[in-house]
């Protein structure tokens, strides 16, 4: 009996000792949960220069605490008598901001639909700034601040928002992520080709911007030392006029271009002086004088000046950018003092590492519509030498209609195109991205390596998942990986899911890993190629673990592109005019 009862009363002192410990674990993991919930339910503040900010908590999308912090101003307000002129640094205010309402979108006329009627949506007031940090600023002395990834919109110069695409796959990740908005259209890049307007303005809200960040992203627990720029199309071309321009020197260390050069046919204007006297000629104003006309347009109603693209947009979407960067008269608050082009084999441009990403059928986007339109589809075929210039973006420096439909004729018959037939709609996919995109993305990655010792990557994106641009709908899902399509596993558009199959999460946790890795190191480390161009590391992501190394000697048929004399990249500021 008395060892039974010492049995029993042992098993009863560990049965109590599992109890009380596993009571006390249960209130720390309480005390925890409530803790945690009660910081959380507490808004994040932010103290800047400018003032206090108040942002909200939201969860990436692993369930990762974030803060976000929305519609910063980062300049005053481009209205009335700032319209037209370069961007100003913003008041400061007292009291709390309240960061937690997204910005509007920038004044624009969206005419990038074929299936609906172009409308004018956003404001005029729009230079904000928005910032998502997993860790603001901490005192600790051990506790290293976050590298800062910037991201461009895209949208052609014309449309977009800094809230185009989503952060939360991205916010998975110890990155600290910015975004903002630029004026866009004849409010950004209308020049009048002097002194007056000399244009980019939208480019110049851009490195406001960026100064911004590098005086404030410290508090949201950035580093200003490891700031990477990326965008994506017109911002991709933005990133690399940002390399160009001397107004950027020293606000970015790396840069990721996704889809997008200043080489691009698109992403340069031209005859800018006569849009800008157009457009004052359609709203009243004098054209006498460059003072005359912008005083008179400062009055007008900004809507009726954004109204005025429908004007220059020859066929549906095209071209592309009506207004867009040129070059300005050297000076120095000129963000452009030359061509790209010039800038480049110069030698003018930053010397850093570049990682360029791009799709492996880029055009997709612009034949879809032209197969699946009746009336662009009859368009094409029945006036071929009349559309293509505006379609393939040389309708502005090809000046004799004989050479135009010369050209028209001669990309028909180097590509084999055939609307009728499904090897000659792929062709005619493999012209439009070899010009609009692969060409001068090409180039570009062939003199920046030439002239520069950091390293050029080049990324072309291949993998063709459930959630590609052209999967929309089953029938076009075999026409290729088109604009876009690897943005969708970075920063996916809100409430799109692109892991729900193993092999899209995949591709998406191995792109990110790709752009962090290069925000964080500057450097890939993907396989390697021995080719004639030794600084640059050309890879082709197939799909899951799948990271081909590739030439990249002739893509794009750039040397068909060459051959045609198209006169692009090279306009003076004087030509400009």
């Amino acid at each position: 009996m008395f060892s039974l009862r010492r049995v029993i009363d042992e098993e009863g002192s560990k049965l109590y000792f599992f109890i009380f410990h596993l009571m006390m674990l249960s209130f720390a993991l309480c005390t925890l949960v409530l803790c945690q919930t009660t910081v959380l339910a507490i808004q994040p503040e932010v103290v800047l220069q400018q003032g206090t900010l108040k942002g909200l908590w939201a969860n990436s999308f692993g369930g990762r605490p974030y803060a976000a912090f929305y519609g910063i101003p980062y300049a005053k307000p481009p209205v009335g008598e700032n319209r037209f002129k370069e961007p100003a640094a913003a008041d400061p205010w007292s009291g709390f901001y309240n960061a937690t309402k997204e910005p509007p979108k920038c004044l624009q006329f969206y005419f990038y639909d074929s299936r609906y009627p172009a409308k004018i949506e956003g404001a005029e007031d729009c230079l904000y700034i928005n910032v998502f940090t997993p860790r603001l600023k901490t005192r600790a002395a051990d506790q290293k601040p976050l590298d800062v990834m910037v991201y461009v919109h895209g949208g052609g110069f014309m449309v977009g928002s800094s809230l185009d695409l989503g952060v939360d796959y991205i916010l998975d990740r110890d990155i600290v992520f910015v975004a903002f908005n630029y004026r866009l259209g004849p409010l950004g890049f209308l020049s009048t080709g002097d002194v007056v307007v000399p244009g980019n303005n939208g480019l110049k809200d851009q490195v406001l911007a960026l100064k911004w960040i590098q005086q404030n992203i410290a508090a949201f627990g950035g580093d200003p030392n490891s700031v990477t720029l990326t965008g994506f199309s017109a911002g991709s071309a933005s990133v690399h006029y940002h390399i160009l321009s001397p107004l950027s020197k020293g606000l970015f260390k790396g840069a990721i271009l996704a889809s997008g050069s200043s080489l691009n046919p698109w992403s340069f204007a031209h005859n800018v002086k006569e849009k800008s006297l157009f457009v004052a000629r359609e709203l009243g104003c004098p054209e006498v004088d460059s003072l005359s006309m912008i005083k008179c347009l400062r009055q007008r109603p900004a809507e009726k000046i954004v109204h005025s693209t429908k004007y220059f947009v020859a066929w549906y979407y095209h071209p592309i950018a009506p207004f867009g960067p040129v070059v300005e008269i050297p000076g120095p608050t000129a963000f452009l003092p030359d061509t790209p082009m010039n800038l480049m084999r110069h030698g003018k441009g930053l010397d850093l590492p570049i990682m360029i990403t791009f799709c492996k059928d880029e055009g997709t986007f612009s034949v879809i519509d032209i197969i699946t339109n009746p009336n662009m589809n009859n368009d094409v075929k029945t006036d071929w030498n009349g559309i293509i210039p505006y379609l393939f973006e040389f309708n502005d420096t090809v000046p004799s209609e004989k050479r135009k439909e010369e050209v028209s004729q001669e990309i028909k018959n180097h590509y084999n195109i055939d609307l009728d037939s499904k090897e000659g709609q792929q062709n005619l996919i493999k012209a439009l991205s070899d010009r609009l995109f692969i060409t001068g993305i090409t180039k570009m990655a062939k003199i920046h390596s030439s002239v520069n010792t950091s390293p050029v990557y080049m990324l072309r994106f291949s993998y063709n998942g459930k959630h590609s641009y052209t999967s929309v709908e089953d029938i076009y899902k075999n026409m290729g990986v088109s604009h876009g399509a690897d943005m969708i596993y970075i920063l996916p558009m809100e409430g799109k899911n692109t892991q729900e199959i193993e092999a899209d999460r995949q591709v998406s946790l191995q792109l990110i890993d790709l752009w962090v890795s290069f925000a964080v190191n500057s450097t890939l480390d993907v396989p390697t190629f021995n080719q004639n161009l030794p600084k640059i590391t050309f890879t082709d992501f197939q799909g899951p673990n799948q990271l081909v190394p590739t030439m990249v000697d002739e893509l794009g048929e750039e040397k068909f592109w060459d051959s045609l004399n198209l006169k692009e990249n090279i306009v003076s500021c004087t030509d400009s005019k």
